[in-house]
């Protein structure tokens, strides 16, 4: 539960900072919202509204994750691909820039290169036929890389959505793996969170920021659904 409050505070301090969210770079943040899982985001331990610098609007829904490998037979990964779906059936999902976000405190070799890599492909290619081609192509990607592209598109069969080249293109290409890891000794997270905390207290009460981190990472409202602006 504190790493899931650590991570939500992570983005209330991007909000009163006017700092680029994880996940949704190039916008500044409008709101935040916890457990809106009944207002239709499946993917709901934290929902980012913002905009980018042409007024457009953008949304990142993240759901934290302990435990996930993205592996194959990972049940875990299956689950938060049925909730990838869920959250892709809302009218707006493919006409706007709508984000999606797995957090983790632990990460992995695969995970910081193979499969972040794969994110990064499908984003920076344009079309899904591209996308397969080069995932295909030997001495192009790794093992590693076809193996997390073909269980995502295995978990997206298996709770009975497309999963045809398109399909898992489309969703690879907003999908992100968020590494927060507070839990770990001399925090990047944590350091990166105290720094902006001092940037958004005046001068003189730069010493209260590990404070005012705590008091964020405290909100009682945080525990339920709520909603934050900066």
């Amino acid at each position: 539960m504190q790493e899931k409050k650590q991570r939500r505070g992570a983005y209330l301090l991007a909000a009163l900072v006017g700092a680029e969210p994880r996940g949704l770079p190039g916008t500044i943040i409008d709101r935040v919202a916890f457990q809106r899982a009944a207002e239709g985001h499946p993917l709901d331990d934290v929902v980012v509204y913002a905009h980018d610098a042409q007024g457009k609007p953008a949304t990142l829904e993240g759901q934290v994750k302990k435990g996930i490998t993205f592996a194959p037979g990972d049940k875990i990964f299956r689950e938060v691909v049925g909730q990838i779906v869920d959250a892709s059936r809302k009218q707006e999902f493919l006409p706007t820039r709508s984000e999606l976000g797995i957090a983790i405190s632990r990460t992995s070799h695969n995970i910081d290169g193979a499969y972040q890599d794969v994110l990064t492909w499908a984003r920076q290619i344009g079309d899904s036929v591209s996308f397969t081609n080069r995932i295909r192509r030997p001495g192009s990607a790794d093992l590693r890389m076809r193996s997390f592209v073909e269980t995502f598109r295995t978990d997206l069969k298996d709770v009975g959505a497309a999963h045809d080249d398109e399909a898992v293109w489309q969703f690879l290409r907003r999908l992100h793996i968020l590494v927060f890891d507070f839990t770990a000794t001399g925090s990047a997270s944590e350091e990166l969170a105290k720094d902006r905390a001092a940037r958004a207290l005046h001068p003189v009460d730069t010493s209260r920021a590990g404070s005012l981190w705590d008091e964020l990472v405290e909100l009682k409202g945080s525990r339920g659904p709520s909603t934050f602006w900066p």
